[in-house]
């Protein structure tokens, strides 16, 4: 793996400065990580709130902090593998480019992360659209 060869790299320096695509992907993944804790934050608290307008608006904030989260996520992910095109990269892996990591693997923390984020995707239409109680009564007495 990419990171395993790095590692290896590393024992002789103290620091070895990732490039600015691996720099860029990590600060977009790690914000949209934070956007996304705070907005399931914001979901935890309307249970706390009373019914009304005040909770749609926490939700509806809630909905569009997880969208931002997601396409900042979605775009950190799609600068990672420019990195890939770098020097120290193509140093341990060969001849390496952009989507061809050559004798290095990508890891599963990207693969996972691209997972984490297509399941977030409609995630945010929920909290638009689900509501919190139902007002009519529910259909399962009827089918008995």
């Amino acid at each position: 793996a990419i990171t395993h060869r790095l590692t290896e790299a590393r024992r002789g320096f103290k620091l070895i400065a990732l490039s600015l695509p691996f720099q860029t992907s990590a600060v977009l993944c790690s914000g949209g990580c934070v956007l996304l804790a705070t907005s399931a934050l914001l979901a935890i608290v309307t249970i706390f709130l009373p019914s009304g307008q005040c909770e749609k608006r926490v939700c509806t904030l809630a909905g569009y902090m997880q969208t931002t989260a997601v396409f900042i996520m979605a775009s950190g992910l799609l600068v990672y593998p420019f990195g890939l095109n770098t020097s120290i990269v193509r140093k341990y892996c060969g001849d390496s480019s952009i989507y061809h990591a050559a004798e290095c693997q990508i890891g599963w923390g990207y693969m996972l992360g691209i997972v984490g984020v297509m399941l977030a995707v409609f995630l945010p239409f929920f909290s638009k659209y689900a509501p919190k109680e139902s007002l009519s009564p529910t259909p399962i007495p009827a089918l008995l």
